[in-house]
C-alpha cells in the first residue's frame, strides 16, 4: 500500500479544501493510505469518516521563518509512517514541507490552486523567505500541476523552468456524488436563490455582484424571491452588517452543501462553487469578479473554464437566464452537465507518476542560513523601531523646549514694550 502526505491549510468550506477531500477519497478509493496534515475545520468530520485516511491536526502557520521544532516532528512523522510521497496543496506550507523533502529525498507534487494574479510575487514581497524557497521548491518538485493554462504560464515564466515541468488538471469533482438525474420541469418563477461559497476579501465583489442581481431579479421579475448566502469566512459579520434586507439571509457555513443546493431554484458563485452547481443541475450564474454576472451554457461553458469559473472573461447579462423558455434551459442546464462530467471527472484526474526525489545535498545550512537573515532583519526591525521611537521622543522633546522658549522671549518683549509704553 502507498503512502501519502497531504498538506495544506485548514479544513474549511473552500475549493482547495473541498477539492482535496475529493482528492483524498479518491486515493483512498485506489487503496493508497493518505495521512492529511491541516487544522481542522468543518469538512474534518468527513475526513475522519473515511477508510486508509488519517487526519492530523497541524498549524502551517504563514511566517518569515522555518519552524525548525516542527520540521524535526515532520521528519520524524514520515519516516515513522514510511511515506511515499507529498502533496503540497498550499504556500504557506512550503517553509516545513521543503527542509523535510531535502531530508528525507521524500518526493513531492506542487499545486498551483490560485487564479489571481502574481500570487507568488505577493509573497516574495512580505515575506522574504520565499525570495529562496519558492525557486527550490518548484524546480525540485516532481511535478507542477496547475489548474488552468494560464496559472501554468505565469509561473513558467516566473521562474524559467521547462515546460515539461508542469501538468494543467482541472479541479474536479467526484460525479458519484452528482448523479445525471432527468430533469422533467423547470420550477418558476424562482423564488429561492442562493450564493455559496467562502465570505472572504477576495470575494467581496463576487458576494456584491450576488446581491446586485438578486436585486435586479426581485424588482424586474419576482418581488417574492429570496437569497440565502451560504459560507463562513473572516468577513462574514462584516457581510452580514452590510446587506441588512430582510430577503436577505445569511445562513453560515454548513458541512453538506447538496440540501442547500436542492432548495436553491439558481445557484451564483464563483471558482469552484460554480462547477458543483453545473454538476448539481441547476441554472448556475457566475458573479465574477469584476462585477459581471453570467449564466453558464454551452456556448461559453469553455471559454469560463480558461479562467477557472471566475467569470473575468465574460459578458455580463442580468437577464440571460429569462430569455429561454422551459425545454429549452432543460436542454442548456444537460449539456453543461454533460461537458463537465466529461472533463472534471476526479476518476481522469489523478496524477500518481510521481518522479523520485534527485538533489543529494540535504541543503541544511541553506534553512539554516535563512533563519538567521530572518532573525536579523527581525532584530534590525526592531532596533530601528526602536530608534524612530527614541527620535520622536527626541523631536517631542525639542518641540517642547522651543515652545517654551518662545513663550519666554514672547513674555520678555511683551514686557519691554509694556515698560516703554510706561516711559
Amino acid at each position: 500500500m502507498k503512502r501519502a502526505l497531504i498538506c495544506l491549510e485548514q479544513l474549511g468550506i473552500g475549493g482547495v479544501e473541498t477539492f482535496t477531500i475529493t482528492q483524498v477519497e479518491e486515493f483512498a478509493r485506489r487503496n493508497i493510505k493518505c495521512y492529511v496534515l491541516a487544522r481542522e475545520g468543518m469538512l474534518s468530520k468527513h475526513l475522519k469518516k473515511l477508510k486508509n485516511v488519517e487526519l492530523i491536526e497541524f498549524d502551517f502557520q504563514l511566517k518569515n521563518e522555518i519552524d525548525t521544532e516542527k520540521v524535526k516532528w515532520l521528519i520524524k512523522f514520515i519516516k515513522e509512517k514510511k511515506i511515499d510521497f507529498i502533496y503540497v496543496h498550499q504556500f504557506p506550507c512550503i517553509p516545513y514541507i521543503l527542509p523535510v523533502v531535502f531530508d528525507t529525498k521524500t518526493p513531492y507534487v506542487a499545486y498551483l490552486h490560485t487564479v489571481v494574479p502574481k500570487t507568488c510575487e505577493w509573497y516574495m514581497d512580505h515575506y522574504d523567505i520565499y525570495q529562496v524557497l519558492f525557486p527550490l521548491y518548484f524546480e525540485y518538485a516532481s511535478k507542477i500541476i496547475a489548474i488552468t493554462e494560464k496559472v501554468k504560464k505565469e509561473n513558467l515564466n516566473l521562474f524559467h523552468l521547462p515546460d515539461e515541468k508542469y501538468k494543467v488538471i482541472k479541479n474536479s469533482l467526484d460525479f458519484n456524488k452528482y448523479p445525471n438525474k432527468k430533469i422533467i420541469n423547470i420550477k418558476y418563477p424562482y423564488n429561492n436563490l442562493m450564493w455559496f461559497g467562502r465570505i472572504s476579501k477576495e470575494k467581496a465583489v463576487s458576494i456584491d455582484t450576488a446581491v446586485k442581481f438578486f436585486k435586479h431579479y426581485k424588482d424586474k421579475y419576482n418581488n417574492k424571491a429570496t437569497l440565502t448566502i451560504v459560507g463562513d469566512g473572516e468577513m462574514f459579520d462584516e457581510t452580514v452588517k452590510k446587506y441588512q434586507d430582510s430577503s436577505i439571509v445569511f445562513k453560515g457555513a454548513v458541512a453538506d452543501m447538496n440540501p442547500e443546493i436542492e432548495k436553491a431554484d439558481i445557484l451564483l458563485g464563483v471558482d469552484r462553487c460554480i462547477l458543483e452547481a453545473v454538476a448539481s443541475k441547476k441554472p448556475s450564474i457566475i458573479c465574477s469578479y469584476n462585477g459581471r454576472a453570467s449564466l453558464i451554457t454551452p456556448k461559453n461553458i469553455e471559454l469560463a473554464i480558461e479562467e477557472n469559473f471566475t467569470g473575468i472573461n465574460l459578458e455580463d447579462n442580468k437577464d440571460e437566464l429569462f430569455n429561454y423558455k422551459e425545454n429549452e434551459l432543460i436542454e442548456i442546464i444537460n449539456k453543461n452537465y454533460d461537458f463537465v462530467s466529461q472533463h472534471f471527472s476526479i476518476s481522469n484526474s489523478v496524477y500518481l507518476d510521481i518522479k523520485p526525489f534527485k538533489s543529494m545535498s540535504t541543503l541544511k545550512s541553506v534553512f539554516k542560513g535563512l533563519n538567521y537573515y530572518s532573525k536579523k532583519e527581525r532584530e534590525l526591525e526592531q532596533e530601528n523601531k526602536k530608534l524612530f521611537l527614541e527620535t520622536q521622543s527626541i523631536y517631542k522633546e525639542r518641540d517642547e523646549l522651543q515652545k517654551a522658549l518662545d513663550n519666554t522671549i514672547d513674555r520678555r518683549i511683551k514686557n519691554k514694550l509694556r515698560r516703554m509704553r510706561v516711559k
